[in-house]
Formats: C-alpha cells, structure tokens, sequence
C-alpha cells in the first residue's frame, strides 16, 4: 500500500491511455491521482466513474492554456475550463490547472494584465463551484511566461487564481523556504519528483528523474513545504525533456514506491 497523501500523475505515462494508467494506480493502491483531459475526452463521465468507483479521487486535472495573443480564441477556451471544473466538482476532484501561456512579446507587467484579464470567468466560475482553479509556474518558456514561484506569487495576488506548485520548477527558486511560505495560501497542489542537476560528462536531462534518482536535497525541501504548512496530496509528476519517450512500467512502479517511502520518512 503506497502512501495515503500520495498521488500518481498521469504526466508520468503521457502516452498511456487511461484505461492501463487506472490498472495501474488500482494495482499500486493509490488513492489520488492527477488526470490529464486529453485521456478523459472520448468519456469524461464515464472515465470518472470508473476512477471513483476503484477508490481514487482526482488530486487535480491537466487542462488547456489560454494562447494571450489570441483573445478571439479565449472564450473557447473558458468553455473547457467551464466543462473541466464541472466534472471535478461532479466527482469531487480537488483542482484543475494549466500553464499561463508563453509571452505576447510584451513586457511581463502587460503579459499579466492580459492573462488577468483571460482569468477573470474562469477563476469566478470555479469558486462558485468549489474547485481551485491554478496555473503551474514553469521553466518550459514555450508554455509559461510564468517561470518562478515568487512571480506566480503576482499574478495569484492579481488574480485570484491558485497555484500548482513543482519541485522540477522550483528547485532553484532563490529563498526556497522563504518564498514557499509567501506561496502557501495560494498553493492548490505540490507536485514532487527529482532532478539531475548535472554536471561534467553528466548533462542534465531537462526533465525530472524519479525520487532518489536525481540530485535535490528532497528531504530538506519537503521540511521546509510541510513548515509552511501544507497539509493537502503530494502529486507525483515525473515527465521526460520532450514527453515524446514511453514511460518503463517497472521504473515507475519503483518510483512510486520512493516516492511512498519519503513521505513515510518525512512522518506525514
């Protein structure tokens, strides 16, 4: 039995279908899982019935961003925001959450004001619904102008908008502890995993490694998460450099294990 506070991304198995990401979090016992829609979408309803009826609860659901140059395109996208809170609040799911878009070419300050203004229905939408609607601060500039948990800390304050955050993303943050406490009333879902730093003759990969695989001082830095006081899941997201790669069933089952272990070593 892996740890109760655990939850398996479907990031992890990118290529999967839905159907062999459920055999396998039934088999390893999970209760949490994070969903990707693009799995959900021939059967959304159905797909969470199926996740509700094998014990699971979605930690959160990975859905589209808005593209900040194009406003024609924005209400479409508000719509699959809309259908997305609706099914988690249906299932009880916890979140969902996206990227802010990559930048109009604009200064930050402009990106923001216009990412608030996208925001604005579907930030109202699923605090009428019960469900924290956040974005993921990410290195990937092709997705995020967002690139740091202190500048999410803005546009969450901007916008109202609620905040996933990654240790992938966030391992460099300077004033880790510092700034993760600023984070934490704004923070929907903590997302764990390892890194290779890298080094002469050992290039890091650009993507995550499983725990106990890479370099982060992880111990140290779920401390300083559980001392700023979060008490939700801990998703884990392990995702290759282009997610182009098939995921190795056996690695991840090992992975999850690790990732089971240091939760229990951390005595949460």
């Amino acid at each position: 039995m892996i740890h109760p506070r655990l939850s398996i991304d479907a990031m992890c198995t990118f290529r999967w279908p839905f159907e062999r990401d459920l055999a396998l979090w039934r088999d390893m016992g999970a209760r949490h899982a994070g969903l990707l829609v693009s799995k959900l979408a021939d059967d959304p309803r159905g797909k969470m019935i199926q996740l509700t009826d094998a014990g699971i609860r979605a930690s959160t659901l990975i859905t589209g961003s808005f593209d900040l140059a194009a406003p024609d395109q924005w209400d479409t996208m508000r719509a699959a925001h809309r259908e997305a809170i609706d099914l988690m609040a249906e299932f009880g799911g916890h979140s969902i959450y996206f990227t802010s878009g990559r930048t109009t070419g604009a200064s930050w300050r402009d990106d923001l004001e216009t990412l608030a203004a996208a925001l604005e229905p579907t930030v109202a939408y699923a605090r009428d619904r019960g469900v924290l609607a956040a974005i993921e601060p990410s290195l990937r500039t092709s997705s995020s102008f967002v690139t740091t948990l202190r500048d999410a800390i803005d546009v969450a304050e901007r916008t109202g908008i609620s905040l996933v955050a990654d240790f992938g993303n966030m391992w460099m943050e300077r004033d880790f502890r510092e700034t993760l406490a600023r984070a934490m009333p704004h923070i929907a879902l903590m997302q764990i995993g390892d890194v290779v730093i890298g080094a002469s003759g050992r290039p890091a990969p650009g993507g995550r490694a499983h725990i106990g695989k890479g370099e982060l001082p992880l111990h140290r830095m779920m401390q300083d998460v559980l001392d700023a006081g979060y008490t939700g899941v801990f998703d884990l997201e392990v995702v290759g450099a282009d997610f182009s790669s098939d995921c190795d069933e056996a690695e991840l089952r090992e992975g999850i294990k690790s990732a089971s272990a240091l939760l229990f070593d951390m005595g949460i």
